[in-house]
This record gives C-alpha cells, sequence and structure tokens, in this order.
C-alpha cells in the first residue's frame, strides 16, 4: 500500500465493462516513494468516492484486484485501487528519516576515515 494525493480524474468514453461505473483517479504518491516508481503519477479505481486534493491508501497489483472483489481474477484490468480516504497522518521524523542520510539525500552517507 502506498499514501498519495488525489490530482485529478480521468475520463474516458470507453470502458472495460467491468470497470464501468468506477471513477479513475490521477494519484501522486508521497514524496518518499519517489526511488520506487519510476513516474509521478499512477491512475487508481476509486470506489470510496476520494475526490481531487484527497489523501489517499492505494494498493496495488493483486490486492487492488481483490480489494473490488475480483482477488482471483488475474485478467481484470486493474493494477490500483484506492482503499481509503485518509483524514490524518502522524509521523515521527526521527523514525521517518533513513540513519546517516541527511535531508533531500538519497543515499546513505559514508564518513570519511
Amino acid at each position: 500500500m502506498i499514501l498519495g494525493r488525489v490530482v485529478g480524474e480521468v475520463w474516458a468514453t470507453r470502458k472495460d465493462p467491468r470497470i464501468s461505473g468506477s471513477k479513475l483517479l490521477v494519484i501522486r504518491p508521497q514524496g518518499w516513494y519517489e526511488p520506487a516508481f519510476d513516474t509521478r503519477h499512477l491512475i487508481a479505481v476509486d470506489d470510496v468516492h476520494a475526490g481531487i486534493g484527497d489523501e489517499v491508501v492505494v494498493c496495488l497489483g493483486k490486492p487492488a484486484r481483490a480489494s473490488l472483489g475480483k482477488g482471483g481474477d488475474e485478467n481484470f484490468p486493474v493494477d490500483a485501487a484506492v482503499l481509503g480516504i485518509v483524514e490524518r497522518v502522524d509521523l515521527d521524523p526521527k523514525a521517518s528519516s533513513p540513519a546517516g542520510a541527511a535531508p533531500g539525500i538519497r543515499r546513505r552517507l559514508e564518513l570519511s576515515r
């Protein structure tokens, strides 16, 4: 699961009939996921009625299909689904930064000997 913000909606004149009636949202993963994603945005099926500006929890792959009731169907055309709208996130700054790394640096700092 990832945490992201809804930044847009995709309007499609034609969709796979299995996802008709579901919204498609453009999600921007939070900044700390940047090294893990090759893209800055992803498209997720929304069945929880999230809107632009909402912080959401998104699951990917088989869990996304399972959240929509299609867990066993590998051919179901969904790779990401919104699981919930986030009301609040509490982070401990000490616990959320990797040990030995300065803010904005994505690699571990090596100390000279």
